[in-house]
C-alpha cells in the first residue's frame, strides 16, 4: 500500500529529473544551434526557434529593384562617367616630372658620396685605469 507522503516523494523526483534534463539539454540545443548558418542572420534565440532569415536564399548578390530597401544603393542604376579624369598629355608631362626629379636625386647622390674627408679622424684618448680604491686609504 502506497502512502500518501510516498506518491509526493515520487512526483519531486519526477519535477527534479524533469528539471535536471532540461539543465543537460538546453546548452545542447544551443551549441548545436550556434552551428547553423543562420545563427548571424537571425541570432542564437531566432536559430533555436526557427525564425525565417531576414536573409534571402538567392544564390545572386544582386536583389530585384522591389523598392523596400532604399537605404541602400541601388545596383541597377549606373552613375556617370567623370568629367576630370586627366589627358594623355597631362599624364606624360606628370611622367617627365618625375623622371626628372629621378634623375636629379640620382646626381645629388653621387655628389655626395664623392665627398672626401680631407684628414682622418683623430684617435681616440686612452682609457684610464681603474681608481684605486681601497678603505682606509686617503
Amino acid at each position: 500500500m502506497v502512502t500518501g507522503i510516498q506518491e509526493g516523494g515520487r512526483g519531486i523526483a519526477a519535477v527534479g529529473r524533469v528539471c535536471g534534463a532540461l539543465i543537460i539539454a538546453m546548452p545542447m540545443i544551443f551549441g548545436l544551434s550556434a552551428c547553423s548558418d543562420r545563427t548571424l542572420d537571425t541570432g542564437l534565440l531566432g536559430a533555436v526557434t526557427g525564425q525565417s532569415s531576414p536573409v534571402s536564399d538567392n544564390t545572386s548578390p544582386i536583389r530585384g529593384m522591389t523598392g523596400e530597401r532604399r537605404e541602400y544603393p541601388n545596383l541597377g542604376t549606373v552613375p556617370p562617367r567623370p568629367t576630370d579624369l586627366t589627358t594623355e598629355a597631362e599624364r606624360q608631362q606628370a611622367m617627365d616630372r618625375l623622371a626628372q626629379d629621378r634623375a636629379a636625386s640620382r646626381r645629388t647622390k653621387e655628389q655626395t658620396e664623392a665627398i672626401q674627408v680631407p684628414e682622418p679622424l683623430p684617435t681616440p684618448m686612452a682609457v684610464p685605469p681603474p681608481p684605486d680604491l681601497r678603505p682606509g686609504r686617503g
